[in-house]
């Protein structure tokens, strides 16, 4: 696996770690053989116990082509509203580019998006209509936050430096169908806004893990 930081055209003090990977995003040259893991090979990152409950565990839209559209999930406030940012993901107006069975979308063709947070004790979503292309040249842009996941990656009692080894690698993983293997994909971590994003050029289920 190759992590490195980088640091430009962002805010001081904004750390970025890319993950390579391959499937969804987009890079110049060849990339790596993408890495891949069975279910019970990969961690997805679970959310403390004390995190609050996601506000909108479903989020359905509608996107049309020529047009730019834009979904979020939220975690709740403390009375139970909308509180702070957990998901979002973003369509360009020429991103949308072919249904599930192969057919071309066209200017002004509407598709009905769905976001599901498969299971409210990890980071893991599922994006439907599955199967959905887009653009590889304007892919749909995914953004997860993971600030209100157990700090204590590996579950081994404590928060030490091996978490923080941990929190260098994370990455976002995709996962085509449910059971099978996690592949993982390019991806940003930008540790100090505790958030990952990732270009997409389909939908499928997507977690962050290590």
């Amino acid at each position: 696996m190759r992590t490195w930081h980088a640091r430009s055209l962002l805010p001081l003090g904004v750390v970025v770690a890319f993950a390579v990977g391959c499937g969804d995003s987009n890079g110049s040259g060849p990339n790596p053989p993408p890495e891949q893991r069975p279910p019970a090979a990969l961690n997805i990152l679970k959310l403390a116990q004390a995190s609050p409950p996601v506000f909108n565990p479903v989020e359905t839209f509608w996107a049309k082509k020529g047009e730019q559209a834009e979904a979020r999930i939220y975690f709740q406030d403390a009375v139970g509203g909308q509180g702070e940012e957990y998901l979002r993901l973003r369509i360009d107006d020429i991103s949308l580019e072919t249904l599930p069975n192969g057919t071309p979308i066209a200017i002004g063709d509407s598709v009905l998006i769905t976001i599901r947070s498969v299971d409210p004790t990890q980071i893991l979503f599922e994006l439907e209509p599955t199967g959905l292309k887009f653009n590889p040249l304007k892919p749909a842009e995914l953004d997860i936050k993971y600030q209100e996941a157990d700090d204590d990656f590996n579950e081994d009692g404590v928060v030490d430096l091996e978490d923080e080894a941990i929190e260098d690698i994370l990455a976002i993983w995709r996962q085509e169908n449910p059971g099978d293997d996690f592949v993982k994909i390019g991806s940003f971590l930008i540790e100090s806004l505790e958030e990952i994003e990732a270009e997409l050029t389909g939908f499928s289920r997507y977690a962050i893990a290590y």
